[in-house]
Order: C-alpha cells, then structure tokens, then sequence
C-alpha cells in the first residue's frame, strides 16, 4: 500500500477499536448489559499473526497513529499483551480496562513510553485493595493512567471514601454519568435531588459540570448538530473499528459512513475532508475544519514521539 506523503492535522492517524464486545464483569449499568451474547456475534479472531500483519500494513500506509482499545475488556482477547508489544512499535496506546489482568506480565512486555491505561474501577466486581494495589505498581513503573468510576445511583455512597484513597496516593478520579433506566427514572437526566447533592459534595466542579450538560444546561437554544454543514476530518484521520473490523466515519453508524473493513484490507481514509449533514452529532470534539483550536487538543495522542 502506498504510504500518504502529506497527513492533515493533527498530523497522526486516531483510531478507536472495540476489539471484541466481551467481558468478564457484568455491570447492571453497563452499555451491552443484557445484550452481550448478541453483540458477540460481531466478534473476530483472525489471530495474533494476522492482527500483526494488519496493523503494520495500516502503520505503512498511513506513518505513526494513535489506538484506543476498549470492549467489553480488551485484555480477556486472546493473546492481547502480546499483540500490544506489537502495537507500540507503531502507535501510542490507550486502554479501556478493568484492570483484572495480570499487569505484571504486562510491564514485563511491554514500555512505558507509549502507553496510557484508563482504568475503571467497579466495586460490586473488583476488590478494591487489589485494584489500587495495581494501579500504584503500573504508576511506580512510570505508566500514564486514571481512574474512572460511574456515578450509579447504587454506588454513589461510597464513591467519596474511594476518590479519598485515589486522591492519597495522587491518582486521577473522574466521575462517569450513568446512562440508563433505574427505578423507573431515566439517567442521567433523572438523578435525584439528593443523589446531585451526594455528586456536588464529592467532587463540585465535575459533577455540576456533568449534571449541567444532561439537565441541557449547556446546550439550551443551540441545534442538535452545531456543525452541520460543516466540513469535518472525521473519516479523513479518525475512524471507529468495530470488532467485526468495519470501520466507520465517526461513532454514529450510518451507511455512508462506512470506511471499508480492517480485517478484509478494504479500509482506507477518506482523502479529504466531508460535509457533516447529520440532524443530531453526539460528539463534543468533532474535527472540524478551521476550528482546530476548539478540537485538536483533545485528539493528541499520549506521549507523542518525533
């Protein structure tokens, strides 16, 4: 394949890859709860070799990118930290993960340099001394990494003691709205005046910016899609890959969004820009172009190289 000789900024290829819908928690407040033997079904397992072969032809086309995993739980795919050794060579990495993995042989494969862990800390699943326990070994070692942490009304009590712990030992904690139906009120319009309160007085500036934009605080009188109309770069040096290797323009499935598939070697960016004509765009850092100053940030990649 031929290599692009000119990239657009940001000036590195962005993919997001849900590498398989797969996990080994089951989180009642989880996106795929209920639906994961049927999301499973998208599910590929080309193996190690080719997975490699398929990176590296996209590395040579198109020079060094950024990759964000997640799921389900990337490291429960086969063969995952080997293929992440291989990775690194080429891309900077992120992960979507629990952190239920053996990070010991993690760090014994693979760098530092070009990595960063965006963890999710779930107590119902996890035992929280063993979680941080990893977290500080991964942090010591020189990894970049945060914690997330969901804002489900049924763990809200003890969300202020853990970002407490988190806090100690100077790890990131952002809050995470619930998305979903609980007790017959939809989230995450619907917390209650109380559970606001508990939020507010665990971390004010992040919840009331959170319950702000859900309650439409921020968006009042604005359109749906700010940007329609608009020409984007979404498609041009981002795509989002299904596990089923179809990549897409953008996080919203649509026919034309369609950018060829991965594994079948169909892929390819698009060579310019595209209009953006969609009613309602669900992205708050849409690469739009000339407004770069708005975006850009947000789409760099972690410990850039070069």
């Amino acid at each position: 394949m031929k290599k692009r000789a000119v990239k657009p900024p940001p000036g590195r290829s962005f993919f997001t890859w849900d590498i398989h819908y797969a996990c080994n928690f089951r989180c009642t407040y989880c996106y795929f709860h209920g639906s994961w033997e049927e999301r499973a079904k998208e599910n590929r397992h080309p193996g190690l070799g080719r997975w490699k072969e398929i990176w590296d032809a996209v590395a040579q086309r198109y020079g060094e990118g950024h990759l964000h995993i997640s799921g389900g739980e990337p490291f429960i795919y086969p063969d995952f930290i080997s293929l992440a050794a291989h990775l690194i060579k080429n891309f900077t990495v992120e992960f979507d993960t629990n952190l239920s993995f053996d990070v010991d042989e993690f760090m014994a494969k693979v760098g530092t340099e070009r990595v960063k862990f965006a963890t999710a800390f779930h107590p119902r699943f996890a035992d929280f001394e063993i979680y941080i326990g990893k977290l500080l070994k991964l942090k010591k070692a020189g990894y970049d990494l945060g914690v997330n942490y969901v804002a489900y009304p049924e763990q809200l009590a003890e969300m202020g003691e853990y970002r407490k712990r988190f806090e100690e030992v100077h790890i990131s904690f952002d809050i995470m709205p619930f998305r979903g139906t609980y007790r017959g009120r939809e989230y995450p319009e619907g917390y209650t005046e109380e559970e606001k309160r508990l939020l507010r007085s665990i971390d004010p500036r992040t919840a009331s910016r959170m319950l702000d934009v859900y309650a439409g605080g921020e968006n009042k009188g604005k359109p749906l899609n700010p940007h329609k109309g608009k020409k984007c770069r979404m498609g041009q040096v981002y795509v989002k890959i299904h596990p089923d290797g179809q990549a897409y323009r953008c996080c919203l499935i649509k026919e034309k969004g369609k950018k060829g598939n991965i594994i079948e070697g169909t892929f390819a960016f698009d060579e310019d820009p595209q209009v953006c004509d969609l009613d309602k765009c669900p992205c708050w850092v849409a690469m739009v172009v000339g407004e770069e100053d708005n975006w850009l940030f947000h789409w760099k990649t972690p410990h850039p190289s070069g």
